[in-house]
């Protein structure tokens, strides 16, 4: 009886990752780690399996849509994360006792949502979030700015607006048309749209939802060319937070040239209720590459306490996306530094040997597994760009020597194996 075999495939929106993407990943996550480190920003992690209570009805009816929920085995509802910042709420309600509040958290986890798979939008991805919980004063929102500002151009990403907007003034704006209260929030949600439909799509939609000045306000929120001739156009409501924001960002030192105050950027989901952001690169098709904001009432859905967060997600796919269209990843198909070869049955002994003494000198390295023709062992390390290759046959043993050979250039020198290690540390060193 012959067994079906099972094709090996994976489910459309989620992707395997070859070792040399992982590595390229890995660098990456890491120089967002340390720069979220270096503002005093810890880490966490939470479940991925979540009671559905605690995700669903957090996001909007478009949220609602993406979240994948269902029954387990034993009849109870479970939801995977839509984002990190609802886990995030949920793990502060249950621990701020135990924190120094304000808190400041990092987060770099892998998220889901229903999506109809395109560029730039996956099933499974990753976010790294920051947020500041416990605090309601916007130089919160001017230090997120600035780490946003300093951390993009640590990977090669120089040409991004950080476009900024209040959902207080947006609510201010639609108030003064007359827009009922219970119609504000699918409005934004239509408003949320303007990269993806066009103007007078936005305005059919805001006539179906039975506002019929939705001309009359897109012409209102649309900015001008320099923010303060955006703020003075909307100097007729209260403009102060986003007024405040600018300033605390200029005395962080955010350029100005990386903020865009635009008013019709809505940012779609439910929770959020002050300043919002969304960075964009000025070349590239992708959209947002970061996004967040203010959200005053998360954390009382878990606890009576009342506590105000402000974060922005990093969008790490559509970030390596980027850098890949940039032509900004260093292509490394290995973590190790040096492939130790085996010349001769004789010779194993005292490669065996050297290989001991990089691993234990925290060199990564790697030894050739068989007894082969050294060109094929040079072709393996070719392939897997490895930099050095250290060769030690019966002349080398006899001298006390190594020979090693670097790749990239194809030269080969004899040293004394005393200095190998030296050697190779003070060639990255270097």
């Amino acid at each position: 009886m012959t067994t079906r075999k099972i094709q090996p495939v994976i489910l459309k929106g989620t992707r395997d990752f070859s070792p040399q993407e992982v590595i390229q990943r890995k660098a990456v996550m890491k120089k967002i780690e340390i720069a979220f480190e270096k503002f005093g920003y810890v880490p966490i992690e939470t479940p991925i399996l979540c009671p559905a209570e605690t995700i669903l009805g957090k996001y909007g009816d478009e949220g609602e849509k993406l979240t994948y929920n269902f029954k387990d085995a034993g009849g109870r509802g479970i939801a995977l994360p839509y984002d990190l910042t609802v886990p995030f709420a949920r793990y502060f309600a249950a621990n701020y006792q135990n924190l120094e509040v304000p808190f400041k958290r990092y987060q770099i986890q892998r998220v889901w949502r229903a999506e109809k798979p395109q560029k730039g939008r996956l099933r499974e991805f990753y976010q790294c979030d920051i947020d500041i919980i416990g605090s309601k004063s916007l130089i919160c929102e001017a230090e997120i700015a600035k780490i946003i500002a300093m951390t993009l151009p640590e990977l090669g990403i120089d040409d991004f607006k950080i476009k900024i907007n209040s959902r207080r003034l947006i609510n201010a704006v639609l108030k003064s048309f007359n827009v009922p209260d219970e119609k504000i929030t699918p409005m934004i949600r239509i408003i949320d749209k303007k990269d993806k439909i066009s103007e007078d799509q936005m305005i059919k939609e805001l006539c179906a939802l039975g506002i019929n000045s939705g001309a009359e306000i897109l012409e209102k929120l649309k900015p001008l060319e320099s923010n303060a001739k955006t703020i003075e156009k909307l100097s007729d409501y209260d403009v102060s937070e986003v007024k405040t924001f600018m300033q605390y960002a200029a005395e962080m030192g955010v350029a100005e040239k990386y903020l865009e105050f635009d008013p019709m950027m809505a940012r779609g989901l439910d929770y959020y209720t002050g300043i919002i952001y969304e960075v964009v690169s000025k070349n590239s098709s992708l959209g947002a590459i970061c996004a967040g904001g203010r959200y005053d009432d998360l954390c009382s859905m878990f606890c009576d306490e009342n506590f105000s967060g402000v974060g922005v997600a990093f969008g790490f796919e559509r970030i390596m996306m980027l850098l890949k269209e940039k032509k900004l990843i260093k292509e490394d198909k290995s973590c190790s530094k040096v492939l130790v070869t085996i010349f001769d049955e004789s010779s194993l002994k005292g490669s065996c040997q050297i290989y001991n003494e990089l691993i234990s000198a925290g060199i990564n390295s790697e030894m050739y597994f068989d007894i082969a023709k050294l060109s094929k062992q040079f072709k393996y390390a070719d392939r897997k760009k490895i930099p050095f290759v250290v060769i030690q046959g019966p002349d080398e043993i006899a001298s006390g020597t190594v020979a090693v050979k670097r790749m990239e250039t194809g030269k080969q020198k004899i040293i004394p194996l005393t200095q190998l290690i030296e050697y190779i540390t003070g060639y990255y060193e270097s």
